[in-house]
């Protein structure tokens, strides 16, 4: 082997041991990474009380726009913590009014509150005005008045629902829940009877999504790694968390980047998995909303995923994104279903069963800010 062909070998070797030292320091195959379940209060008891370490813990449990999980927390005194967005988790094609951004906030928030309301905790809640143009604008505050912390540790998802034998579902609980977070919303039940027309116009809203490339490429750069073991790496969190540098590189060394157009159509397949098992269907809609009522609606799916007796709550959001086509199939839904202003959300309702999918999450300290 002659001098140039040892030196250029000896380059080659070099700038891989170089990558896949990056790639290891970043963390790309740690498995505990963003498992809260992990996360103790210990680094914690440097900036937080442990009250106040439990309820942020819950509100990182909440359900999240693709489990994007857009929140950052400054501690502002042991009484005191303020919610933020981080507008660096957004998503810009099917998401450009950030009105999906926005609900993950009221899911955090209505997770603090159920948590709050666990641990014996009295907790008062402000909203700020909302500045989507600020890096990380400011949400809300919460202030602890009173703590008489019990010792539960652990508040479960928003989506989670709970367990129990029910012969129907409540109707006059569920308008009660969504009632105390803002009596201001239209709602529309769908019921056993009208739900294969709604879910006709979910198909449709489903099959233009997965036939856009730019939201699925965008959707695909979320769950890169889902086909990689699930939960046990970077699941929703995935590409978002690296460095450019790391993304140039990741990809190709791991060897499962995706088609657009293969993810699209498997997206499909787990959509229509889903409507099997959804019974009752729930639109919210509003005249004009603003963001302070996306972040409340984003309360409401966490009240109702969390206080109705037997089932859990998704939402369905593919009617709402801004794509091509995509507008003649919500106005004709609204039509036929007669729903009032603004359709935000559509939540879809399933009994709850013991096996539940748990994504991986920050833990508190991956979203404290100073």
């Amino acid at each position: 082997m002659n001098k140039i062909k040892k030196v250029a070998l000896g380059l080659v070797i070099t700038i891989a041991l170089i990558l896949v030292g990056v790639i290891i320091w970043d963390g790309a195959f740690l498995s505990t990474r963003y498992d809260i379940s992990k996360d103790y209060y210990d680094d914690e008891k440097e900036l937080m009380t442990e009250t106040q370490f439990k309820l942020i813990r819950a509100g990182i449990q909440a359900a999240s726009s693709h489990n994007m999980q857009p929140w950052k927390v400054k501690i502002q005194d042991q009484k005191t913590f303020q919610l933020y967005a981080d507008m660096k988790k957004t998503l810009p094609v099917i998401d450009p009014d950030n009105a999906q951004h926005l609900m993950s906030q009221g899911t955090f928030i209505g997770s603090v509150k159920e948590a709050a309301q666990a641990l014996g905790v009295k907790l008062n809640v402000t909203y700020s005005e909302v500045e989507l143009s600020e890096e990380v604008p400011l949400i809300a505050t919460f202030t602890i008045v009173e703590d008489t912390t019990s010792s539960i540790d652990a508040i479960s998802s928003a989506t989670k629902g709970i367990i129990g034998e029910v012969s129907s579902f409540d109707f006059e609980e569920a308008m009660m829940l969504i009632d105390e977070v803002s009596s201001d919303f239209n709602t529309v039940w769908i019921k056993e009877d009208q739900k294969a027309q709604l879910q006709e116009y979910l198909r449709k809203g489903t099959l233009i999504e997965s036939n856009n490339q730019a939201a699925v490429e965008e959707l695909l750069e979320i769950f890169r790694f889902s086909k990689w073991e699930k939960n046990k790496y970077r699941y929703g969190l995935s590409l978002n968390t690296m460095q450019p540098i790391i993304r140039t590189f990741i990809e190709p060394v791991i060897g499962f980047t995706a088609n657009w157009e293969s993810f699209g159509d498997s997206s499909i397949g787990v959509f229509e998995q889903r409507l099997e098992d959804e019974s009752i269907y729930l639109v919210i809609s509003k005249e004009t909303p603003a963001p302070i009522d996306y972040i409340q609606v984003g309360e409401v799916t966490t009240r109702l995923g969390l206080g109705i007796n037997g089932y859990m709550a998704r939402p369905a959001v593919q009617l709402l994104q801004p794509l091509e086509g995509m507008t003649e199939v919500k106005d004709q839904m609204k039509n036929d279903f007669r729903v009032n202003g603004t359709p935000m959300l559509i939540l879809g309702f399933t009994k709850t069963t013991d096996s539940y999918h748990e994504s991986l999450r920050h833990n508190v300290m991956d979203i404290i800010i100073d």
